[in-house]
């Protein structure tokens, strides 16, 4: 486990980006590594710190932004010490495929070693259309036109299975296009297109902006297909369902988007991860600290507010830590 010590006095805990190094404290500081500044895992990284600071941790942290791919490299090189990565895109990590497929075996090495904390279920798909569409579920995609995401891209591959085994052939029977969402809600706008699919958190800007131009509402895949879902397509077994409750979505977009009922958004685990090599106590800290005050990350944001300690350790892809196992047992979340 690598900490960085200074002697410099200052804040207890930084938030800085990939382009310059944090100042540290007097104390074993640890640095995470969170995709972006804009995103949710980010600003969990922040809170979490904080609270490390409130319950007078010797651990502070500094957060810092690489990516998910480039954030678990950097923790193969031990340039940081907690990353945060897809469930599925780990697996390809350890494989040497996908986004991994030319790194060197050394590295690939390293990511065998590494272990999971636990993951969040933040950023999902959401499949939004104009309020005017008879559109519910999957099953109601037949005949409407909609962008899937950008070409090549992962929402594509699925989205094209989830209507597959909602009985519906998406080149056949439908309009799906790749398309990044901008344009596609812009077409929406005027009237060229049905609907889009965005991938992140709850509210999403893009959905929020467009909302103000036109009436839309969301539609999701129907729960019972997710088994047959998960069979279907490759790394399925790390897929899950995310519940949106009604009440949520008519809160983050303050009624501009109709709920159009509970939704059901499709997501995976953004794990965090770690080298087999952390002291099974900083684990352990670092775990009990965060979900003993989840509370506490739930008022941060609405994104954050959906975070919940029992799917913690659901869809991983890699084994927990034992000093994260500790605390998971000791609640009973782990047999």
């Amino acid at each position: 486990m690598r900490f960085h010590k200074t002697l410099i006095a200052g804040a207890a805990a930084l938030a800085v980006t990939a382009t310059g190094l944090a100042t540290s404290v007097k104390a074993d500081e640890i640095v995470i590594s969170a995709v972006s500044p804009t995103s949710d895992d980010y600003a969990f990284a922040v809170v979490w710190s904080n609270l490390l600071i409130k319950a007078g941790s010797k651990h502070k942290m500094t957060v810092v932004d690489n990516g998910t791919a480039g954030g678990v490299r950097k923790l193969a090189q031990g340039k940081v010490d907690i990353a945060m990565i897809g469930a599925p895109h780990f697996k390809d990590a350890t494989q040497k495929a996908g986004k991994f497929k030319k790194d060197p075996d050394a590295l690939v090495a390293k990511y065998k070693n590494m272990k999971a904390l636990f993951a969040l279920q933040t950023a999902a798909a959401q499949y939004v259309f104009k309020a005017d569409q008879n559109v519910k579920t999957f099953s109601d995609f037949k005949g409407k036109k909609f962008s899937i995401g950008r070409p090549g891209g992962n929402g594509g591959r699925v989205t094209q299975t989830m209507l597959k085994v909602h009985g519906i052939d998406m080149e056949k029977e439908t309009g799906g296009v790749y398309m990044k969402y901008a344009p596609a809600l812009d077409q929406m706008a005027n009237g060229s297109m049905d609907g889009a699919f965005v991938f992140g958190g709850i509210p999403h800007a893009a959905i929020d902006n467009a909302s103000r131009k036109m009436e839309l509402k969301f539609a999701s895949p129907e729960p019972a297909k997710m088994a047959e879902f998960r069979k279907s397509i490759t790394n399925g077994e790390f897929y899950v369902l995310k519940h949106i409750p009604a009440e949520t979505i008519e809160k983050a977009y303050e009624g501009r988007v109709k709920a159009n009922g509970d939704q059901y958004f499709w997501a995976f685990p953004f794990m965090w991860v770690v080298h087999d090599t952390m002291p099974e106590d900083v684990a352990y800290d670092l775990t009990k600290t965060v979900w003993e005050n989840v509370a506490e990350v739930n008022k941060t944001s609405l994104a954050l507010s959906l975070i919940k300690r029992e799917v913690a350790i659901e869809g991983l892809s890699v084994d927990l830590h034992p000093g994260a196992a500790k605390y998971f047992k000791e609640i009973g979340l782990l047999k």
